[in-house]
């Protein structure tokens, strides 16, 4: 392959590097199945689905979560479960993403989605918190510092993350979303990329950029490839609308990652070996947690478990988590 395919991370480690040259080089060839799971949940419907299918899903998500008890699937108290459910998960052969719906910095944690991550920051707000010293500033910087405790430790165990930060940035629900410009979720993007490469040195991380569905326009809130190591898109099924997975998004995606990996980082409906053909370039698939029971039916989980463009994972049985 004539173009570079080191991680963005000049000092990645090795699974990292490891991880992005198997991505490489299924592109355009197989797609892995993978499973989003609720951080209350942890592995719920994995299971499920090895149930059904006989088979796991190939790479396995979930989230730190942003809630109490009142969204108790997205309760912050089951952190303390997250890494040992991660190197579980790693040892049996799943490959590891994680994103955050991370709590509005200005509100705080625990907090309800609506109103807590779906929510809104002013102008002023934006720009303090892209201003280093500021109030709010710090609260982003302290909420990243729970994360980076859980992450250091996946990264002692030497495993490596597909990690998803601020998704759907096209989309103007998030509070990290909608604001387009180099001031705007841009400076964002980057600021938590030097942050937690440079400054707290995780290097077990590919980075991965995931947009709503894949719009004109989508183009603006692009870090630059200096930045990205994945390039994502989450497609839900647009109400009246028969396609689901419109080739004009795809095309979109493809000119703009020119030759990085594309993964479909969200979704309900499984795309169809027909969609897989025309479409050939996601490497990997993220069902949304139970939605993948409610969007399809057994034989269509079970049709895409076995499809011959489809990967699962290696291991039959997860086995019990070894003693650390």
């Amino acid at each position: 392959m004539s173009e570079d395919i080191s991680p963005v991370n000049p000092n990645a480690s090795p699974e990292a590097r490891k991880l992005l040259r198997f991505l490489y080089r299924i592109s355009g060839k197989k797609t892995l199945t993978g499973q989003h799971e609720f951080l209350g949940r942890m592995s719920v419907i994995t299971e499920k689905v090895k149930e059904i299918t006989g088979k796991y899903p190939a790479v396995w998500g979930s989230d730190f979560g942003f809630s109490d008890e009142r969204h108790d699937i997205d309760n912050i108290k089951y952190r303390t479960r997250l890494v040992d459910e991660i190197r579980k998960q790693h040892g049996s052969g799943a490959i590891i993403t994680m994103t955050y719906h991370q709590a509005n910095p200005a509100i705080g944690e625990p907090c309800l989605f609506e109103g807590g991550v779906i929510s809104k920051l002013s102008d002023q707000q934006w720009k303090d918190l892209i201003t280093p010293g500021t109030s709010i500033f710090e609260a982003w910087r302290k909420q990243m510092d729970i994360v980076v405790e859980i992450l250091k430790k996946v990264q002692e165990a030497r495993i490596p993350v597909l990690f998803r930060p601020y998704h759907e940035m096209n989309g103007n629900w998030f509070w990290w979303g909608g604001r387009k410009g180099q001031d705007g979720y841009i400076a964002l993007y980057k600021q938590l990329f030097h942050y937690f490469t440079e400054h707290h040195k995780l290097n077990n991380l590919l980075w991965v950029w995931a947009s709503d569905k894949p719009w004109s326009g989508v183009e603006d809130f692009y870090p630059g490839d200096e930045y990205i190591d994945v390039l994502g898109a989450d497609i839900y099924p647009v109400k009246d609308y028969p396609e689901v997975y419109r080739q004009e998004w795809y095309e979109r995606m493809v000119k703009l990652a020119k030759n990085k990996p594309l993964a479909l980082t969200e979704f309900s409906v499984l795309p169809t070996e027909e969609i897989l053909n025309k479409q050939p370039r996601w490497v990997w698939t993220m069902a949304w947690a139970d939605l993948l029971l409610q969007a399809n039916t057994t034989e269509e989980i079970v049709r895409f478990y076995n499809s011959k463009k489809t990967l699962t994972r290696k291991n039959t049985e997860i086995p019990s988590p070894k003693k650390q």
